[in-house]
C-alpha cells in the first residue's frame, strides 16, 4: 500500500508540474524558453514588470530609454564597446506575450560607421548564442535582408537590422500569437460596426 501511495506522489507532483501554466523563473535563456533577459519573462505580468523596472531604475539600473517610451540598460562587458538595450513589451491579457529590443552602439554616430548596425548585428549575435544557445539560422530575406532566427519550444528569437543605427531583436511567445491576432481581428471588426 506504502509503494503505490509513494508512486502515486511522486506520479502527482510530477503532472502537476508539468501541467503548470506559470511561466518557468529558471534564469537560463538556453533552456527556459519563458525566460527572456535581465529577469523578464514571458507570462510576467504588467504590474510585476512596472514594479521589477521601478526597482531596478531605483538602484541605478535600469533608466528610461528615448523619449520616456522604453526601458533602457547599457551592456558594458558583454561586447567590445558599451552598448544601449532598450526594450518595452507588448501584452496580451495584461502578460507580457512579445518583447521588441532594440540596441546601439553608445559611440554611435553617422561618421563612426565601426558603430553601425551591420558590425554590431555580428556582434550581438555572438552575445546571443551565449545567453540563448548556437542554433540561430540566418534567413536572407527579400527586403528586410539578414535575419538570424531561432525557435525553442514556443520562444522565437528574431534577430536583424533595423537601420544604420539599431539592430533589433524581437522575442515572441508563439502560444500567445493566434489568440491576439484573434483579438486584433474581432477589435477590427467592432470598430467597423
Amino acid at each position: 500500500m506504502k509503494k503505490y501511495l509513494l508512486f502515486y506522489l511522486i506520479f502527482l507532483s510530477v503532472f502537476s508540474t508539468n501541467c503548470s501554466k506559470e511561466p518557468s523563473k529558471e534564469k537560463d535563456g538556453i533552456n527556459n524558453p519563458d525566460y527572456l533577459f535581465l529577469d523578464v519573462f514571458f507570462g510576467m505580468s504588467r504590474k510585476e514588470f512596472y514594479d521589477y523596472c521601478w526597482e531596478m531604475n531605483k538602484q541605478k539600473i535600469f533608466t528610461h530609454g528615448t523619449g520616456n517610451t522604453s526601458v533602457q540598460y547599457r551592456l558594458e562587458n558583454e561586447l567590445k564597446e558599451p552598448v544601449f538595450m532598450r526594450f518595452y513589451p507588448s501584452f496580451h491579457e495584461d502578460k507580457i506575450y512579445e518583447m521588441p529590443v532594440t540596441f546601439t552602439y553608445d559611440k554611435w554616430a553617422p561618421w563612426n560607421k565601426q558603430y553601425w548596425s551591420d558590425k554590431l548585428l555580428e556582434d550581438l549575435l555572438v552575445v546571443f548564442k551565449k545567453w540563448y544557445g548556437d542554433d540561430f539560422q540566418l534567413i536572407n530575406h527579400p527586403s528586410q535582408g539578414k535575419i538570424y532566427a531561432k525557435m525553442d519550444k514556443y520562444r522565437r528569437i528574431n534577430l536583424f537590422i533595423r537601420d544604420d543605427q539599431y539592430v533589433q531583436a524581437v522575442f515572441t511567445d508563439m502560444r500567445k500569437v493566434e489568440a491576439v491576432e484573434k483579438k486584433a481581428k474581432e477589435d477590427l471588426e467592432e470598430e467597423k460596426k
